[in-house]
């Protein structure tokens, strides 16, 4: 009876909590949102409600940093609040991507011009980015659905 109990101390309890580390970790994990494509990132605009400029798109690669100074702990925070985490990607490069929004509205329902969304894609998956105005006293969000 003893040697039973040590039995299922040693291998079922270590089962039952790696089962539930990795349920965890599969609901928390954000579904990959494919990037690759030019149709593939407007569609994703498209999704969170806006209308980008398929003409506007540029494209430069970047290296997420391998240590995070202020700066990047801030954007990341901002990617976290939208479920995104750019510290998984760490020295890693990327490409971002850069598009014009036609149809950004403040709060008073106001269009906004030179207001700009940049995707981060690495491996083909949407892994961040942001919208932010290229006004002097822009502001900057996450990637979030348009109000």
């Amino acid at each position: 009876m003893k040697n039973r109990r040590k039995l299922i101390r040693i291998t079922i309890i270590p089962a039952v909590l790696l089962t539930a580390l990795l349920f965890t970790f599969l609901l928390c994990r954000r579904p990959s949102i494919c990037g690759e494509t030019l149709t593939d990132r407007t569609e994703y605009a498209k999704s969170l409600g806006y209308a980008v400029s398929r003409d506007s798109e540029t494209v430069r690669s970047i290296v997420i940093p391998a240590v995070f100074g202020n700066v990047y702990e801030n954007y990341n925070a901002l990617q976290k609040e939208c479920g995104f985490d750019l510290s998984l990607y760490k020295g890693e490069t990327a490409v971002q991507y850069t598009y014009t929004i036609s149809n950004y509205t403040d709060d008073s329902g106001k269009t906004l011009d030179n207001i700009i969304m940049n995707l981060i894609v690495c491996d083909g998956k949407i892994i961040g980015g942001d919208i932010c105005s290229a006004e002097l006293d822009g502001f900057m969000t996450g990637l979030k659905a348009r109000k």
